[in-house]
């Protein structure tokens, strides 16, 4: 997270618990250094994310190709780049990003994975195991391919939105209408994160969920190209 950028993002990683780490923490690394290289030039928000994106997927599949440790490794990204007015969307993989505008929780992101995509083709998957090995199979990932394709959204921001960006861990535990209720009962967001953790593990999560949560300010929400 870089508030400073305005930069707000969250990777999870696989390929096994060290190198699911380190592709997560190089992901973040490169996403982060590309945007404030690319801070202040000419391009636009949505290009701005995507390139860092892009990069990111390139260092992380060349260092699992140089490594025989880190073969496979990979990651999710979900990241929200706040800048112009306007909240620009990346994604990659099953993280998720939930805006809460007037009491209402709405899901910005649809999830690449191969539970997600039958879905929306309308097929269900009858047999339970089957289902429960395939559910959370990823279609795509950064890092696992020297190219990925980024879903990308923009919206104008509004003062008092809030964005929530999360692993499966969070999600597939805690139901968005629980995440409004608790981020309703306390102002700081601090707090609100632990509690949603909290809610996570209770419900049989494990520690390495994760969540962000974020409210646009006037100040954010004044600014224009």
């Amino acid at each position: 997270m870089s508030a400073g950028l305005g930069l707000y993002l969250v990777a999870d990683g696989m390929g096994g618990q060290a190198a699911g780490k380190r592709a997560s923490e190089e992901a973040t690394r490169i996403v982060t250094q590309a945007l404030e290289a690319s801070s202040g030039g000419g391009a636009g928000g949505e290009e701005r994310l995507r390139d860092a994106i892009d990069l990111a997927n390139r260092h992380v599949w060349q260092l699992s190709q140089s490594e025989p440790g880190l073969l496979g490794m990979g990651t999710t990204i979900a990241a929200v780049l706040i800048a112009d007015g306007m909240a620009y969307i990346g994604h990659v993989g099953d993280s998720r990003v939930y805006r809460l505008r007037d009491g209402k929780i709405e899901r910005l992101t649809r999830d690449h994975s191969f539970s997600a995509e039958l879905a929306e083709r309308g097929i269900e998957l009858r047999d339970d195991r089957v289902g429960s090995r395939y559910a959370h199979l990823l279609t795509r990932a950064v890092g696992i391919a020297p190219t990925v394709e980024v879903e990308l959204t923009s919206q104008r921001i509004e003062v008092k939105d809030t964005y929530i960006i999360c692993s499966d861990g969070i999600y597939g535990l805690v139901d968005p209408s629980e995440i409004q209720q608790i981020i309703e009962a306390d102002a700081d967001l601090a707090h609100v994160c632990v509690a949603i953790v909290a809610r996570a593990n209770a419900a049989g999560g494990s520690d390495n969920s994760t969540v962000i949560v974020l409210r646009v300010e006037p100040n954010e929400a004044g600014e224009r190209a």
